[in-house]
Order: structure tokens, then sequence, then C-alpha cells
């Protein structure tokens, strides 16, 4: 039985001499079986390696049992990494040895140091990247978040203990129903989750973010868990928004430039577009994102992004800043 078993098992007297050992420890420090049998542990072990483990030696035969951890080499020079538990045989009430029992945890600790040092990559490229990563476990409502997204947010995993119960006092106020709404939509329908937030970090600064989501459901189609991704997009936002204000500054120059033909092509905008294409005309205008348009009018953004492809077509223009400029040339006629 006991040479069945996938690790170390010996016996050791009180004057720390072998008194049996399974085929598992024998082979590990190469020794035959009469080789292995009356051993002092000290000659087993090495003077350095007997030294290390001398205390806990001592406490297994002062009645405790003991667990550690331990590098030993083996005959062929390799390094193992095992643990040891020293447990005392009591007879009379008396200590008269104690029992090895050495599993060889290679193997588990190899794994273990590649997944930390993934982890360790994981953290490194969110960081970059400015992402981070969370996990919605619905049937017990237990939320796990990656170490970028706790960055982002700027607080600490404490902060986000327990089980999640939606609604965030990290989000905007303004934003806090149109996450929510979305939120509830994907678990209730299993529709992605793309959308764009404030949030308010516990340090008083507005960040915004842009969040991704899918459901996982069973065979059933009871959802399981929602699993999705934050990145912080405030200097993207900010780049963006830069770049549609000097759209826009362009557009008026252009028009200033040229006013009558523009006035007098921009004159029947009314009649090209729907008021629905005026006002996400109006709001492009403003600088606004299709993200924005979308939220402030309660569209998806893909229909943002269809209706502005149509503005484009009839306006006969290359791109928004044309649009633009001709919607001001409008504007400045009537």
């Amino acid at each position: 039985m006991l040479n069945a078993l996938p690790a170390m098992v010996g016996y050791w007297d009180s004057d720390l001499c072998n008194r049996m050992a399974n085929d598992a420890y024998i082979e590990f420090f190469g020794k035959s079986p009469e080789e292995m049998r009356g051993t002092h542990i000290r000659e087993l072990l090495g003077p350095d390696l007997y030294e290390q483990n001398l205390p806990y030696i001592e406490g297994a035969l002062a009645g405790e049992t003991q667990l550690f951890y331990r590098e030993i080499p083996t005959p062929t020079g390799e390094i193992r990494y095992t643990q040891a538990s020293y447990i005392p045989d009591f007879f009379e009430g008396e200590v008269r040895g104690f029992f090895v029992l050495v599993t060889d945890i290679t193997e588990r600790r190899r794994i273990e140091e590649e997944a930390q040092r993934s982890r360790a990559r994981l953290a490194e490229a969110e960081r970059i990247a400015r992402l981070g990563s969370w996990e919605w476990d619905i049937p017990s409502r237990r939320l796990t978040c990656s170490e970028g997204l706790y960055e982002i947010y700027g607080i600490s995993p404490e902060e986000l203990e327990g089980p999640y119960e939606g609604g965030s006092q990290y989000v905007h106020p303004d934003d806090r129903e149109l996450v929510e709404r979305q939120m509830r939509e994907a678990v209730e329908s299993g529709v992605s989750v793309d959308l764009e937030y404030r949030i308010i970090r516990p340090d008083g600064r507005v960040r915004r973010v842009r969040s991704r989501a899918e459901l996982s459901a069973d065979s059933e189609g009871k959802a399981l868990r929602l699993t999705g991704t934050v990145q912080d997009v405030t200097e993207l936002h900010a780049a963006a928004e830069a770049l549609q204000q000097t759209a826009s500054d362009l557009g008026r120059r252009a028009a200033a430039i040229h006013p009558s033909p523009n006035r007098a092509r921009g004159a029947d905008l009314t009649k090209k577009l729907s008021p629905r294409q005026l006002e996400i005309l109006a709001l492009v205008a403003e600088g606004l994102s299709n993200a924005e348009i979308a939220s402030r009018l309660y569209l998806t953004e893909s229909t943002v992004k269809w209706h502005v492809r149509k503005i484009l077509r009839v306006l006969e223009v290359a791109n928004r800043a044309q649009a633009v400029a001709r919607y001001l040339s409008a504007e400045s006629g009537r």
C-alpha cells in the first residue's frame, strides 16, 4: 500500500535512524532498501540539509507535527521542490520516532510559477493599455476583477469584496441609469454590452471608460456569468474632441471664405435630411462622438453610424468635417 502512494513515506526512530521507507523514498535518494534501513537521517540528507531540517526534526520529537517546504537535491544534482510532514509517533505518552511524508511538488510549483508570471504579464499589459477585466458570476453574485480594473477605478480589491448587487457608487450619477439598463438587458436577453460612461474615482477625478461584455449561459439559456473589459479612454476621447473641434473650426473658416455657394447649397438641408438626421448632424457639429450622440438620443451606436453615413451620402461630402461645414453654412444663412 505504501509503495502505491505517489509520495515518499518513511519512519525514523528517536535516534534518527531509518526503520522503514517505501520505494518512492528509496528511489528519490538513489538508495537500495538495504542501504536505507538503519541509515542516520544526517547521512541521508547531508550536513547542510540536515541543519536546515533539524528544527523540524526536534519539533517532531517534542511531539508537535511539522509541515514545511524544502528544495532537495537528488543524487543526479537535480533540484526538486517538496512538501514535507513530520508526524510524531507516540507510545504510552512518549515519542519513539516520527513518520515522514514527503510529496514532490516540483511540477505543481512550476505551474504556479508560470501562472504567476502570466498574471504579471497580464497586469503589465493591462497597465500599458489602461485596460481592466471583470467577471460576474450571476448565480453567486460574486464579482471578480483584475488588477488593471482596480487601477482604473483607483480603488483596492477590498472595496469591491462581497456579492455584487448591481449599481456602483463609482459610476457618474448622470450615466448610472444607462449602465444599469445595459447590464440588465445583457442578463435578460443576452445582448452584448458596448458603451462608454464616466466614473468618479475616490480622489474626485472623473474618467471616461469604454466597457464591453458578453453573457455566458447554460444549454437551457440560464444566465451563468457576464465577462467583460473596461478601458480608460479619457485621453482618447479628449483627442477625438480636439479633432472634432478642429474640424468644426475648419468648417467655419470654409463657410466664411465661400459664403455664397455653401449658403445656397446649405439652405435646403431640411429638404434633404430627415428631422432625426438634422438632429444628429447638429450634435456632430457640436463635436460629439457617435457614442455620445447615441447616449443623448437613446439610440444604439450602430444606428447613429448608419445615420451619419446616410448624411454624408445625401450631402455628397466625403467626411464629417465637410458635413459640419455644410450645416454651419446653412445655419449662418438663416
